[in-house]
């Protein structure tokens, strides 16, 4: 990080990165930061006032990157996004995002979205939901699917405990792992998560500048196959991570969460 440089951190959650950011490239490093939950934006622009005009914060997802740079004629030095769902959304939020509490089956990240988990849970046939849960490598994703659609016949879905129920119910367990995978699927289909990645890899390297870098953390196989295709097919990128990188045992021992992180970086050419 250096001065007068200019940062972008796409998804700023409450600010860890970002305050690593400013407090690295102080005293005149800008940062443009990206937040889409409207909670962590507001958690977020209260704990980066402190920085004043260094810090730009938009209640956007990261796919406005590129228009919002453009409409300020800037490059960016360095563009960071951390695919990772924050700990304030699984614990903080109340919409569902968590498997280990009873909440409503929600899962948008930004209430401007229309389409919920128990819209999906509810109302996509068959055929849709057995596309959600492959898409998201849920095992035995056509039965389960089936069994979904049986089950909302008798009664629908409301609760995100009502989905662990039909979990354990459908693969006699309710293991953590598998768990986590299905309620993934149904956060990364409310979202559209792998879409808006692949239009934010597309439309990135046009704001960054001659050799600089685009550092992205992903927590799944999914997203991590999507960066490592992206950079490894775009002209406009140098891959410098030939290998992802990930946490060391002592990381993953201070924060659990990391252990699945995988971090690619690129350079423009």
């Amino acid at each position: 990080m250096k001065e007068n440089k200019i940062y972008v951190d796409g998804t700023v959650g409450l600010g860890g990165h970002s305050s690593a950011i400013l407090e690295a490239s102080k005293p005149s490093g800008i940062l443009y930061g990206f937040e889409w939950n409207e909670d962590s934006f507001k958690i977020a622009q209260e704990r980066l006032k402190k920085y004043g005009e260094r810090v730009k914060l938009y209640n956007k997802n990261f796919i406005f990157i590129k228009e919002i740079l453009q409409k300020e004629g800037i490059l960016a030095d360095g563009i960071l996004l951390d695919l990772g769902i924050s700990s304030f959304l699984l614990e903080g939020s109340k919409r569902g995002f968590s498997f280990q509490k009873d909440e409503p089956l929600d899962m948008r990240i930004n209430l401007s979205i229309n389409l919920t988990a128990k819209d999906i849970l509810n109302n996509y046939d068959f055929v849709s939901l057995s596309s959600v849960f492959k898409k998201g490598e849920v095992p035995k994703a056509d039965k389960f699917a089936k069994f979904i659609c049986e089950k909302r016949k008798k009664k629908t879905f409301e609760t995100t405990q009502d989905l662990v129920k039909a979990v354990k119910e459908f693969y006699k367990t309710s293991k953590k792992d598998l768990l986590a995978v299905i309620f993934q699927s149904l956060r990364i289909e409310v979202n559209k998560e792998l879409e808006n990645l692949e239009i934010a890899l597309k439309n990135l390297p046009d704001v960054l500048k001659s050799s600089g870098r685009i550092v992205i953390i992903s927590f799944h196989s999914l997203e991590d196959r999507i960066v490592k295709t992206s950079f490894k097919n775009d002209p406009r990128i140098k891959v410098l991570t030939k290998k992802p990188i990930t946490p060391s045992e002592e990381e993953i021992k201070r924060n659990p969460r990391a252990r699945s992180a995988k971090m690619r970086v690129g350079g423009r050419i």
